[in-house]
């Protein structure tokens, strides 16, 4: 049984994506210091494009047009995975996501072009649930200030990735290898309806999460010297206002410092101060 029309939900699938991509690129323009809100976009728009073919597949099979497709889906997801792992790194893995899309284009593409369309399916599902997982994992051991937030993309990211996985289920249960079609069953538009709700809320939660890390970099900005990385007294008043305990405060006069900077030079006596 089909629970909705699957052409509807392709459809709203591609332009909730893309509505998520437009975000996170006018986002980017607004605070081009985080670069991470570029990275979402660029997979996002990887997924609008695999959703046109896809969309196109559906209504004339392809194996050329169903290769693309998939490849373009496997590139976005493989961004996104780049993406968690530059939000808790600061650092874009473009060789590690450059041999992941690669290896796994080549996977599903070969089945496809060979004739065997349903081996493709279940081969595809199978990795691009392995990816979500891979993305949850990535954002939960990222040491963020928002844990909920967290949690809830982390979870998002593995219900969507099951959902995909279920995807394989019917074809392997009938041995479907050869379907010359795009399958369109229950699991299909199971998956569907997840990931057009799995998109809609990873990319508002993306954006919160992003600005919990902004205001929480104002906020150590606003708290810790800069030089020394160690709490001004606007800090050590807010950490302390609750406690009952008396406040220590060590002072270090140190004799004769202007000289350090006028013998060695200012970076030097930075350094002595560090």
């Amino acid at each position: 049984m089909i629970l909705l029309d699957y052409n509807s939900l392709l459809i709203a699938l591609g332009f909730c994506s893309a509505g998520l991509g437009i975000t996170f690129f006018v986002s980017w323009l607004v605070s081009q210091t985080d670069r991470v809100l570029i990275t979402w976009g660029i997979g996002a728009w990887f997924i609008v494009v695999s959703v046109l073919s896809y969309s196109a597949f559906v209504h004339q099979f392809s194996p050329i047009g169903g290769a693309f497709g998939f490849a373009m889906l496997l590139i976005g997801i493989v961004i996104f995975w780049g993406a968690a792992r530059q939000f808790s790194t600061g650092a874009v893995p473009l060789q590690k996501m450059a041999l992941i899309a690669v290896s796994t284009i080549a996977l599903t593409s070969t089945p496809m072009l060979l004739g065997y369309d349903g081996i493709c399916y279940i081969v595809f599902n199978v990795i691009v649930g392995a990816i979500f997982f891979s993305i949850a994992w990535e954002y939960g051991r990222s040491h963020a200030d928002a844990p909920l937030l967290i949690r809830t993309i982390s979870g998002l990211y593995v219900v969507t990735g099951l959902s995909f996985l279920v995807c394989a289920v019917p074809l392997l249960s009938e041995r479907s290898w050869i379907m010359q079609h795009a399958p369109i069953n229950w699991a299909e538009s199971i998956n569907m309806i997840v990931s057009l709700t799995a998109i809609a809320g990873i990319g508002a939660l993306s954006l919160a999460l992003n600005q919990a890390r902004v205001a929480r970099r104002h906020e150590r900005a606003a708290e810790v010297d800069p030089l020394t990385g160690l709490f001004n007294r606007r800090a050590l008043v807010s950490r302390n206002a609750d406690r009952q305990a008396s406040i220590v405060v060590v002072v270090f006069d140190i004799d004769h410092f202007k000289e350090v900077n006028d013998i060695h030079g200012h970076h030097t006596g930075d350094a002595v101060l560090q």
